[in-house]
């Protein structure tokens, strides 16, 4: 698909439907890039009114995901990636769930109450602007970064990304991330 149709989907809200059982889809539609390549140092919003780099995160393994507060796959994923960081997020884990629309700062925050989600800071992407660098066409969409800024995979589409099947592909980059700061 090219670029100018993946973009006119994003824009009217289409996203990419999720595959047969949420656990599965991180084997069946986790895509490796190789060679990795170097995360965007597009800027993005941060809770609070500040602004961000993926590059604040070096040293940790990022798992980067755009969401909308619009997106029916999104909302199921959101409490799997909140979990991920209450139970993996910290010195060598980073759990960034990117919010690609133009909801405010504080209609995030209330939308995180309303969920449940309590472990996932706030950042936003309402320009878009990170989610083109990135080549998202596609909500829900998840990047693994690892510890030195390089982009090492995707997934288009919904998962459980506290699942064993997500650990077993989580783990080793937080532990090369824990390797690497020793």
């Amino acid at each position: 698909m090219n670029r100018a149709v993946a973009a006119i989907l994003l824009a009217i809200g289409l996203t990419v439907p999720a595959a047969a059982g949420a656990d599965s889809a991180i084997t069946a539609n986790l895509a490796w890039h190789d060679p990795p390549r170097e995360a965007p140092s597009t800027v993005f919003e941060t809770e609070g009114g500040g602004t961000g780099v993926l590059a604040d995160f070096r040293g940790k393994a990022v798992v980067l995901n755009f969401w909308a507060t619009w997106c029916p796959p999104c909302l199921k994923e959101l409490p799997s990636l909140d979990r991920l960081a209450a139970g993996q997020g910290g010195d060598h884990l980073a759990v960034v769930a990117m919010a690609a629309d133009r909801a405010s700062e504080e209609r995030i925050r209330a939308f995180n109450r309303e969920k449940g989600l309590a472990h996932l800071a706030i950042y936003r992407d309402p320009s878009m602007k990170l989610a083109r660098a990135m080549g998202v066409f596609g909500l829900p969409t998840t990047f693994l970064i690892d510890h030195e800024g390089q982009v090492v995979a995707q997934l288009v589409g919904e998962a459980e990304w506290d699942s064993e099947e997500a650990l077993a592909v989580i783990a080793p980059l937080a532990a090369a991330a824990a390797a690497a700061s020793r």
